[in-house]
């Protein structure tokens, strides 16, 4: 029954289009007409990029066409889709599936646009579509739906898993941010997934914290520090690159500055901006992300997503990494951090960042350098008002030897 596709597909655009995107790529025919329901705040944005990348994926073998209605008044939201239905049943020859998915939008809209489908008249015009009415859980990465065969109007109910869905076309982390998102930097997104600048550097100065004990652990936890500190390059570069170098050297990672030039390029300036801030502990966690799509856990994975605010939130915000197993969104945070009462203030801002990029349903990830994260988890949850850790993954150095295991079990939850 679910199995069958959409001929007709009513979607309702609201400020998060990830849900009519899953339905788009699951649950309309090629050939077949989507209706998005849209207000005048969505009529523009994210419906015309929404429009455009699915015509784009299905090779223009779709129809689809926006229903402008007002979102306060009910009686007229009614009277427009019951005279898109009028039309649609007038004038198409043959209609196996009728669909509506009310994930989006608000409860005013999606309660009405479900009333009527569900109720509607269609004997009217000797059409006896099946109906569908059809709820995304991304959170769960399910598929409700309740399923009339014919106009009998009764109806069975039931889920099925997202990732049990046949697909119209594959979807990447460009695709699904580009439609509902402002990115600061898209151009810079590579198509391929985000590849590392310096994939053995960031393994051997990750490697320094797998399976040590806590003196190491504060004596490589110094080293960073010591090598990272904005002071020491701005009072003297060269020091600073000389300081590098030799504690390479007391470390094994690497011989000489030649090897650091040919990974990072001779721009001192490039090399220091690799260190000061999180990017050889980014690139680390980029490289288990990586094997991990190599393996098949994850279909995409990126780094450095830059959102522009909305205008009540003036300037720019950057998630870390962001990884995507079909049909969900991973937000990545990284901080060289190593202490959890400066961790601690990073644990709204994780969350928010996760939400602001990809919905409530986004899965949350902060890696950091504490030898220790009980308080962190413990101090999350007293944020969120959340018993449980679900859905949101907090790693710190005692994890590190199990790193790779971990954030596969993570991205896997749900499927």
């Amino acid at each position: 029954m679910i199995r069958e596709k959409a001929d007709i597909l009513f979607l309702i655009m609201g400020g998060n289009p990830f849900p009519n995107l899953i339905s788009a790529t699951t649950r309309i025919n090629k050939g077949g007409r989507i209706i998005c329901i849209c207000t005048e705040d969505t009529e523009g944005h994210p419906y015309n990029r929404f429009r455009r990348l699915v015509k784009e994926k299905m090779n223009n073998n779709i129809t689809i066409e926006k229903l402008l209605i007002n979102k306060f008044n009910r009686r007229s939201i009614e009277e427009k889709i019951q005279e898109k239905l009028d039309n649609l049943l007038y004038m198409e020859d043959k209609i196996n599936l009728l669909e509506l998915n009310y994930t989006g939008g608000i409860k005013l809209i999606s309660i009405t646009a479900y009333h009527v489908i569900k109720n509607y008249n269609y004997d009217k015009y000797n059409k006896n579509p099946n109906i569908s009415l059809t709820y995304i859980d991304p959170e769960r990465e399910l598929l409700y739906f309740e399923f009339s065969k014919g106009t009998n109007k009764k109806y069975i109910s039931d889920c099925v898993s997202l990732s049990q869905l046949d697909s119209n076309f594959d979807l990447n982390i460009k695709d699904i941010i580009s439609v509902y998102s402002n990115i600061d930097n898209m151009e810079e997104i590579n198509e391929e997934g985000a590849m590392p600048k310096a994939k053995e550097l960031a393994n051997k100065l990750g490697n320094l914290f797998c399976g040590v004990g806590k003196k190491q652990y504060d004596e490589r936890v110094k080293f960073i520090k010591e090598n990272t500190a904005t002071g020491s390059w701005t009072n003297d570069k060269k020091q600073f690159i000389n300081n590098l170098s030799q504690a390479f050297l007391d470390y094994n990672i690497f011989s000489n500055n030649d090897e650091i030039n040919l990974l990072l390029g001779s721009n001192d300036e490039e090399i220091f901006g690799y260190f000061a801030g999180t990017k050889w502990l980014e690139e680390y966690i980029l490289n288990i992300l990586i094997e991990l799509k190599e393996e098949g856990i994850i279909e995409d994975v990126q780094h450095s997503i830059k959102k522009i605010r909305s205008d009540e939130e003036q300037g720019v915000f950057e998630v870390d990494l962001v990884a995507y197993r079909k049909y969900k969104l991973f937000a990545i945070s990284i901080t060289s951090i190593s202490t959890q009462e400066e961790a601690k203030g990073k644990l709204y801002e994780i969350k928010q960042r996760a939400k602001n990029l990809a919905g409530d349903e986004a899965g949350i990830c902060y890696i950091n350098l504490c030898w220790d994260t009980d308080e962190l988890k413990r101090e999350y949850k007293n944020i969120w008002d959340d018993e449980t850790l679900e859905n949101t993954l907090i790693l710190g150095v005692q994890d590190f030897s199990n790193l790779k295991n971990e954030l596969r079990e993570w991205l896997k939850e749900g499927v």
